[in-house]
């Protein structure tokens, strides 16, 4: 990536070729200089829309979509034009499935109500056994002594506790019969219920395997939150969009700094950037956010950068689309007459910071106050003037 260069009175001064002037010193310097001097960060990025009427699915529909085919990205589109068609095989087998869930609970019902008369049929033939032989064993309970032994009697009046008991249970079974009845038909009902409802749902999916453009304008692909355009293969879920139409003229710049580079960004900083479609154009801006955190572009490279949003000054519909590429320079703060030295050149810990200046050609630590900087230069505010030499690498570090 360029870096901002600055053209600064520099001295080699080398023993074996003699210098600069009368120095002995082996050290590789520079001489301040006073200048006005930006501080300029690089960047790049696209054009994005500011303002934007977006294309999604509603979120009404509980399910995901496979898109199959998308317009062209930048296309004119006229409203109603179709912008999208989803794959429809998997929705029309799930259908399938779902409407014969529907035709099961039809027959459970049916048939339901079939058991539940048999089963009334059954307790009432039940019922009529158990009363006869009733009436049987109640004849054979009263009858004299002298005609049946003691055991046969007692055998009898146990049968008719027996058949009591029966016939109790056929008389609970009769009670509860269409209590029982209804509780499974409800249940059956409740399952078909559901089905209907995914049914309408999976109707209503069908018949948005088209989408449709709700205006006129410019169609851009969404992206996903690597980065990447939506496309064909991609599934997307209710209420994503998969697109936007662009309100003409209302663009803006998303650029990406890298974090090595991403020194004093900040909101109203000052944008100049060309885009690559029309390099001889220069257009300004000022930042309006920068993310408050560095993150990779995409799952494949590891490479952190900041992003940054800025609204640009003049804007002309005409040669500005979304989604062009552009190179930018971000403004971070200038200096008017002021020294500046490469960020090498400075050492110390913490709030201490010094440069080493040479005086009769031996290096002399000297404690300085550093103002603006950007990744690679450094002002210095106070401790050091205009015409003094220093070293641009540590007395330890001379080859």
């Amino acid at each position: 990536m360029n870096r901002l260069i600055f053209v600064f009175s520099c001295c080699l001064a080398f023993a074996t070729l003699g210098g600069c002037g009368k120095s002995t010193s082996t050290l590789p310097s520079l001489t301040l200089e006073t200048a006005d001097i930006e501080f300029r960060v690089p960047a790049q990025g696209e054009l994005i829309a500011s303002e934007s009427l977006p294309v999604a699915i509603p979120s009404s529909i509980r399910m995901s979509f496979n898109i199959a085919w998308m317009a062209p990205e930048f296309s004119e589109i006229r409203k109603g034009d179709v912008l999208a068609r989803f794959d429809d095989v998997q929705v029309r087998l799930d259908r399938e499935g779902t409407a014969l869930n529907v035709a099961k609970s039809d027959f459970k019902l049916v048939n339901t109500e079939r058991e539940g008369e048999l089963e009334q049929i059954g307790i009432y033939h039940q019922t009529y056994r158990v009363e006869g032989e009733r009436d049987i064993t109640e004849a054979f309970a009263n009858a004299d002594e002298t005609l049946l032994s003691r055991n046969e009697i007692i055998d009898a009046l146990a049968d008719v506790n027996y058949l009591d008991v029966e016939g109790a249970f056929l008389d609970w079974q009769l009670d509860t019969l269409d209590q029982r009845t209804r509780a499974e038909q409800n249940l059956i009902m409740a399952e078909r219920q559901s089905e209907l409802s995914k049914l309408e749902k999976q109707d209503t999916a069908l018949q948005m395997m088209e989408l449709r453009s709700p205006a006129d304008g410019t169609f851009v692909y969404a992206t996903t939150r690597w980065g990447a355009k939506l496309g064909k293969g991609r599934t997307v879920y209710p209420g994503m969009p998969i697109g936007l139409l662009p309100v003409r003229g209302k663009i803006g710049a998303r650029l990406y700094v890298p974090e090595a580079d991403a020194v004093g960004l900040a909101e109203g900083q000052t944008v100049r950037l060309r885009l690559d479609a029309a390099t001889k154009r220069q257009f300004t801006a000022h930042i309006t956010s920068v993310s408050p955190v560095a993150s990779p572009r995409n799952r494949t490279d590891p490479q952190k950068f900041f992003s940054v949003e800025a609204s640009i000054d003049d804007v002309d519909p005409d040669i500005m689309r979304v989604g062009s590429r552009l190179r930018a320079e971000v403004i971070t703060g200038s200096i008017n007459d002021g020294i500046v030295v490469p960020a090498q050149a400075v050492f110390g810990d913490g709030e201490e910071t010094f440069v080493y200046v040479l005086e009769g050609g031996q290096p002399e630590e000297r404690m300085v106050t550093l103002g603006q900087r950007s990744p690679d230069l450094v002002e210095l505010t106070s401790g050091v003037r205009a015409g003094e030499r220093i070293s641009l690498v540590a007395p330890a570090e001379r080859s």
